[in-house]
């Protein structure tokens, strides 16, 4: 049983030092002799752990009920049982990557602290006018569009007198009198968070900091963060919506970060310990807490690493990823083993800027309901059946159809070895509501309906690909096609065929693939400057000299926080674009032969040519941001094991299945029974504990040496 532990502040985040609270450090270190890691991922439904052994290479994996209400109490049971699984003492575990959607759940749901904006006089509505000339709306040509909740009710948009110029020169000095009545006006509320932003505060922070400071002296029991800490950039709506967002996260994760150590050590984990952020890479729990922004797409982030570290064992220069969950499928790409990242997103119509992988969703996930429209067409989402009820064929009380039913109908999946065995389906039910919902409206049998649906998925999907890669100016056939997430190997093959890609990769435990991630995963660490300068009119010296103070502030933090900066590799980057244009192309600094700003510039028009199909030669090139990725490894670089070599086990059983319009029977094997090198040709099904995938006539699966399931597809 586990015992609930009294909240308990992170004591060593930026907001308790300056409150005089030394930073504690001695639970998070690295002991000799400790060769296990555990990864765990915690989504809206399951909390999935996975267990790797260093030195053998055996992986361990369990699932376990997330528990929204306190989420501690589910993690802390996916640790032990874990433990309990693969026979380790807590002691012998030397390594714990951390990934949750919490974050990210908070937003939409509208859960996070109470929050007061403190900013500009006569910029309090900025939250909430937005930037209304963008695509900053969910739908841009509803007319009975309802504009979003602001992030802070206006009874909380607080305003001080303070004025910069555009440069940075101070106009009006900040009135100190004034923000000093603003917290003693909080200080009489129940908000729990402050966000500070001012009018060019990215050029100067000069007042941002001497508010901060006042504030935490006067509120030492508030989390505060200023704009110039989240996001030092330009355009004000941008960056106080990605201030708040950070501001509403930071109690309510702090507290998590607190209570999750502290359950921890008492059960006698005493290794490193480091969270998933949005941009692929680990951070200590220290920097998570004092910048909690970076947690938003955490989870999915960690499949994506998990990705990178098998396309460097394969040799895969370039992957299209597809992870299909429950709720969504969420596209994202590998070029040259790293992953497309992106700097601004939105989130719930929310603005957020923070570094993190360039991930697309639609919802299009194993639980999306279907519905036939008002035209008799066969709709998928947005709306999800969730875990409770679930799909119709959880036996749960669902009552309409969901993608994973249709997939049941059709005999994708099997409803007595779903999960392992562990989760026994009711087909009965899953053939009565696609029956009742879709086959009779549509005037077709029931397998008819099921495999009109499962192509309507597999449409969603595919369009989903095109606009991460031929949208962006890469041919999709020129890349292999990981899946993972639970239902994401039953759609692949079908996806593979649309857009003509001639290669499928599952690898190990692709229903937990994320959580493995946390496990391979580097540390990754941030940083940004604005410099907004045309770059005509600045020198390599310039450029060079905003790098390198960057990098001296990076490898300061690091040496803060007890990161060890031996090894760490640096990667330059600049946002460029051309005048007058509203977005920016991050592009690589490479130091070339000619100079670091004639590489910049031919960098910006080859990545601009490849996205746009045109350069203009006469429009100035203008550098509006220089950033910093600071990584150190971290991550495991070990095999799988597997056994090598042996003849092609026989199959389990079979299972009748409905494709081409008709149903086969296929020979059923056990993906854990096909030893590394023999190969299985379709048409058949390959099962394992989290998913399956059905093979067709002249497709030819393998087992390469890092135990990917690797399926060709003829031309």
């Amino acid at each position: 049983m586990f015992i609930a532990l009294e909240p308990a502040r992170l004591d060593h985040s930026r907001n308790a030092r300056a409150n005089g609270h030394a930073p504690e450090k001695k639970r998070i270190h690295m002991e000799r002799g400790k060769l296990k890691r555990i990864g765990i991922d915690v989504g809206g439904t399951f909390t999935d752990v996975v267990m790797v052994d260093d030195q053998t290479g055996k992986i361990w994996s369990t699932k376990v009920p997330t528990t929204p209400k306190d989420r501690v109490v589910g993690t802390i049971e996916g640790f032990r049982k874990i433990l309990a699984l693969s026979g380790t003492r807590s002691e012998d575990v030397s390594f714990l990557g951390h990934g949750t959607t919490m974050a990210t759940n908070m937003v939409v749901e509208g859960t996070g602290a109470k929050t007061a904006l403190i900013t500009t006089r006569g910029f309090r509505d900025v939250l909430e006018l937005r930037r209304v000339s963008r695509h900053d709306r969910a739908d841009l040509y509803d007319l009975l569009f309802d504009n979003p909740r602001p992030l802070v009710e206006r009874r909380w948009r607080l305003e001080v007198s303070e004025r910069l110029r555009y440069d940075g020169r101070v106009e009006t000095p900040l009135d100190q009198a004034g923000l000093e009545a603003l917290a003693d006006e909080i200080r009489d509320s129940d908000i729990e968070a402050i966000a500070v932003c001012f009018l060019h505060a990215h050029v100067n922070p000069q007042h941002e900091r001497e508010a901060v400071e006042t504030l935490r002296r006067l509120l030492p029991d508030r989390f505060i963060c200023a704009s110039h800490e989240v996001n030092p950039e330009a355009m004000e709506y941008e960056r106080a919506s990605s201030t708040v967002i950070n501001a509403m996260l930071g109690p309510v994760c702090g507290r998590y970060i607190g209570r999750l150590i502290n359950a921890l050590a008492q059960l006698g984990f005493a290794g490193k310990f480091l969270f998933m952020q949005s941009n692929g890479g680990l951070a200590s729990p220290a920097m998570v807490a004092d910048k909690p922004i970076v947690l938003l797409e955490s989870g999915p982030a960690g499949g994506v690493s998990a990705a990178i570290r098998n396309c460097e064992k394969s040799e895969l220069k370039n992957a299209i990823l597809g992870d299909m969950g429950g709720t969504t499928f969420d596209v994202s790409l590998i070029r040259d083993f790293r992953p497309e990242l992106r700097n601004k997103s939105l989130l719930h119509t929310y603005t957020v800027r923070s570094p993190s992988i360039d991930i697309d969703s639609v919802g299009a996930g194993g639980g999306s309901i279907v519905w036939i429209d008002a035209g008799g067409g066969v709709r998928i989402g947005p709306e999800s059946a969730g875990a409770d009820p679930g799909p119709a064929c959880y036996g749960r009380g669902g009552t309409r159809p969901t993608v994973t039913d249709c997939n049941l109908v059709l005999g994708y999946i099997d409803p007595d070895s779903f999960l392992g065995g562990e989760f026994k389906l009711d087909a009965k039910a899953a053939w009565r509501v696609v029956e009742d919902v879709i086959a009779k409206p549509l005037g077709v049998s029931v397998p008819e309906a099921a495999q009109v649906v499962r192509s309507v998925a597999n449409a969603l999907m595919a369009q989903a690909i095109r606009i991460m890669t031929v949208e962006r100016g890469y041919d999709p056939r020129e890349f292999s096609y990981i899946c993972y997430g639970g239902a994401g190997p039953v759609h692949a093959v079908d996806l593979a065929h649309e857009m003509g890609i001639r290669r499928v990769v599952i690898p190990p435990l692709p229903g937990l693939f994320s959580a493995f991630g946390m496990t391979v995963a580097d540390q990754q660490y941030d940083y940004q400057r604005p410099l907004e300068s045309d770059l005509a009119m600045i020198d390599d010296a310039t450029l060079h000299q905003a790098l390198d103070e960057l990098t001296a502030q990076g490898m300061e933090e690091l040496a803060r926080h007890g990161v060890d900066r031996d090894g760490v590799k640096v990667v330059r980057l600049a946002d460029c674009r051309y005048a007058g244009q509203p977005d920016v192309i991050t592009v690589e600094v490479q130091d070339e032969a000619q100079g670091i700003r004639a590489a910049l510039a031919q960098a910006f028009e080859r990545a601009h040519q490849r996205q746009w199909n045109f350069v203009s030669k006469d429009k100035p090139v203008v550098v509006a941001n220089v950033r910093l990725q600071l990584v150190t490894s971290t991550g495991w670089r070990g095999g799988v094991a597997g056994s090598d070599g042996g003849i092609v086990p026989k199959p389990v059983r079979t299972r009748d299945v409905y494709f081409d319009g008709g149903v086969r029977t296929l020979p059923v094997f056990a993906r854990t029974e096909i030893p590394v090198g023999a190969t299985i040709e379709g048409p058949a099904v390959i099962e394992e504990h989290s998913s399956c995938a059905v093979l067709k006539a002249s497709h030819v699966a393998r087992v390469d040496p890092d135990l990917n399931l690797v399926i060709e597809l003829a031309a």
